[in-house]
Parts: structure tokens; C-alpha cells; sequence
């Protein structure tokens, strides 16, 4: 039987048990309970659009949108970063030059600048509609719209009052209307007893993506029908200079050591604290790694 480490560079053990450590060719693992037990969740996430942080960069488009009463209300200003639903963790390419007859035979490829994609964010439109109107009016600031009188100001309505055919839209500056927004991964995890308010929170890892200059550029179509109620959501693209990753805590490995070690488990004693969705998730999950990892042997 050829030796599953042999060749270079090795590729290490080619799998690991479900239920108890593995000890070969020089590497202990531990099993797969214990590594694939700690993945990532999803749902466990929050995006923050920092909309009570005035600066110089963006003190005129906080101006602009208490004048369009969405937040005057400072509690409200904290609601809107958990109207979002869904929303990706940002990623880059590079753009790629081919260098043709440098070494005969081959084609090098050597990249010359870094591409960040729009990042796609999902909300939930609240029962006023502040949340649209939100998005509404950071596009309006952008893109204002001028009468003959001049530029249309901030309402409360919009720019309702204002539908003669000549008026026109004038760009804005865009060290005006760009900001940091901040999308943040943690895990269940992130304190000790899920039910337990305050700042007791535990030094696990968390993640922080923030993108630079960031501002709406498409407000996609809210589609709108007979056929059953859903709870109507918003869709909207950003686009932004770039984004940089901070990494936080740490003190609480996201993964164990080597075998029996319980520090990257939350509450390794066995008594789950949680609410009976947290419970019954919480099954689910493990019954479904349980079964990927059987199915690999």
C-alpha cells in the first residue's frame, strides 16, 4: 500500500475519524466532532451603516437625511443596521497581464491591479418605510435635483412637491456622500449566556470588514404580488474604493488544539444555554456533520 504521505510536499493524513483522535505519519488529529463542530454559521452576522457617526467626509449627508426625517431618531439609527438580512462578505481579483515569449513555451501571468466587486445588501422595509426611504434619500443626496429656483431641498415627502418636466439632476462632490459601512462575523458564541444582556462578552474571534467610500449606486425592483404575503425586502448594491479586515479577540480558540482539548467549545460541560430555536438548530447542525463525516468513509 503506497504511503498516503509520500511525494513533497506532503499532503498529510488523508482522513481523520468521527468520534476519536488520529495519529499518523507524524500529525495528530483530533476527531471530527471536534474540528467540524466549531465551523462558522451563516446567520450570525451584523452590518453597520454608522449612520450617527458625523464626520467631515459625511456630516452633509447626515444634514440631509434628518431633514428627510429618517434619523432624527438616534434609537432608530441603530434599528436600521438589523433591518439587514442578507449581505455578502466582500471579495477582490486581480487583473491579470500575460507576459507571451518571455521563457519559450510558456505563458506568465503577473497581476496589476486589485478589482473589489459591489457588495449586494438585503433589507427588511419596516411598516413606515424608513428603511427605503434611507436608501432613497443617500441617493437623492448623491444625485439632487434642481428647479428652476435651484437646488431642490430635503423633506420630509421627497422631492413630491417638485414634478415639472425641466427640472434636471446635478452631481454632487464625492468626498460628500461616501462613508465607512462595517460588516461584522461572529459566532453563537459571542457570549457566555445567550440570554444575558450587557457588555459580558466573551474574547472569541470576530471579524470586521470595513468598506472604504462606501455609497449605494443601485436600488434594485421590489417586486410586489396577490399570490401570498412575504415580508417585503429591499435589495441594494454598494460600490467602494476598497475594504481592509480587522480580526478581534482571540483569548477563545475557534478550533482545539490536539485531542480532548474542549477551549474552542463553548460551555464544554454540556449544558447548552439557549432559546429552543438555538437548541433545535444547534441539533440539526450536528446531526448534519455527523452524517458528512460518515459519508467520507
Amino acid at each position: 500500500m503506497a504511503d498516503e504521505n509520500a511525494g513533497f510536499p506532503s499532503v498529510g493524513p488523508l482522513y481523520m475519524k468521527t468520534t476519536t483522535p488520529r495519529s499518523e505519519g507524524g500529525v495528530t488529529l483530533s476527531s471530527g466532532m471536534d474540528i467540524l463542530g466549531n465551523v462558522s454559521i451563516s446567520s450570525q452576522f451584523k452590518v453597520a451603516l454608522h449612520l450617527g457617526n458625523s464626520s467631515a467626509s459625511d456630516s452633509d449627508l447626515n444634514s440631509w437625511l434628518i431633514k428627510s426625517n429618517v434619523t432624527k431618531d438616534s434609537a432608530m439609527n441603530t434599528y436600521y443596521d438589523f433591518y439587514c438580512a442578507e449581505v455578502v462578505i466582500p471579495g477582490a481579483t486581480f487583473d491579470v497581464a500575460e507576459e507571451l515569449g518571455g521563457r519559450q513555451g510558456t505563458i506568465e501571468r503577473v497581476p496589476i491591479r486589485r478589482i473589489f466587486a459591489p457588495v449586494q445588501m438585503t433589507f427588511y422595509v419596516d411598516k413606515d418605510y424608513k428603511i427605503l426611504r434611507l436608501l432613497e434619500e443617500w441617493m437623492n443626496y448623491i444625485n439632487p435635483l434642481q428647479s428652476s429656483a435651484g437646488e431642490v431641498a430635503a423633506s420630509g415627502i421627497g422631492f413630491g412637491n417638485n414634478k415639472e418636466s425641466n427640472n434636471f439632476y446635478r452631481m454632487r462632490y464625492p468626498n460628500s456622500y461616501k462613508r465607512i459601512i462595517s460588516i461584522v462575523k461572529f459566532e453563537r458564541n459571542f457570549r457566555s449566556n445567550p440570554s444575558e444582556g450587557g457588555n459580558n462578552l466573551q474574547s472569541v474571534p470576530t471579524i470586521t470588514y470595513r468598506l472604504i467610500d462606501a455609497f449605494p449606486t443601485n436600488i434594485t425592483a421590489i417586486p410586489l404580488s396577490y399570490d401570498g404575503s412575504t415580508i417585503t425586502k429591499v435589495s441594494v448594491e454598494f460600490s467602494y474604493t476598497r475594504y481592509v479586515y480587522e480580526k478581534h479577540g482571540g483569548n477563545v480558540s475557534t478550533l482545539p488544539t490536539g485531542p480532548g482539548d474542549t477551549s474552542g467549545i463553548t460551555n464544554p460541560s454540556g449544558n447548552f444555554t439557549g432559546t429552543f430555536e438555538d437548541i433545535f438548530n444547534a441539533v440539526n447542525t450536528l446531526s448534519s456533520t455527523i452524517t458528512n463525516i460518515t459519508n467520507l468513509f
